[in-house]
């Protein structure tokens, strides 16, 4: 019997408020299996994630600031999503490593934020029917705003594979770092 690589619970209404808040009538536009991966109710999603990092000592100092886990190949996960006021609270466990995220609209269309411990992040999100992506507009490291050549860069997608199941893809780079981290990996539900 093998054990599920990936697993994604989500309780409560799930991003799935705070997604279609933020993109109206755009979330429609969005693929099939990114609407089921963000939809109310419980979740559960099986697959894994293959991770690569930078491995400067920049880029290791930064990544450990945000929380983010080790590199390695079909990655064993584990992502719960809660509800706590009016934010989601994301805990992804990657085989032991705990990486923790709040996440809430922040009332302007579009526009959401993400807190990776001292990190906080503006993202811009943008629906079509290739997938929903996210877009860094600004960034607070300790409660100080990131100058804008110190703003990361993101270029991180949701998407549908040719299976039709829910593919995501993170990728994250800074100055005089280069890439930071990539993730990526396919998703089925359970």
């Amino acid at each position: 019997m093998s054990l599920p690589l990936l697993t994604i619970q989500t309780n409560g209404p799930g991003l799935y408020e705070f997604t279609t808040r933020a993109l109206g009538e755009n979330f429609h536009s969005l693929p099939a299996a990114v609407q089921a991966f963000h939809s109310a109710g419980n979740r559960r999603y099986v697959g894994h994630a293959d991770i690569t990092r930078n491995r400067s000592l920049y880029g290791a100092l930064i990544l450990k600031l945000a929380g983010f886990p080790p590199a390695g190949k079909a990655v064993p996960v584990t992502v719960t999503v809660e509800d706590v006021d009016n934010a989601e609270i994301w805990t992804r466990n990657f085989s032991g490593h705990l990486t923790r995220s709040t996440i809430r609209f922040t009332g302007t269309p579009g526009i959401i934020e993400e807190r990776l411990g001292p990190l906080t992040l503006r993202m811009r999100l943008s629906a079509s029917p290739k997938g929903l992506h996210y877009a860094i507009l600004s960034a607070t490291i300790f409660r100080i705003k990131a100058p804008r050549f110190l703003l990361p860069k993101s270029d991180t997608w949701e998407t549908e594979d040719h299976a039709g199941d829910f593919h995501f893809s993170v990728t994250a780079t800074a100055f005089m770092a280069g890439r930071l981290i990539h993730y990526h990996g396919s998703l089925k539900p359970q």
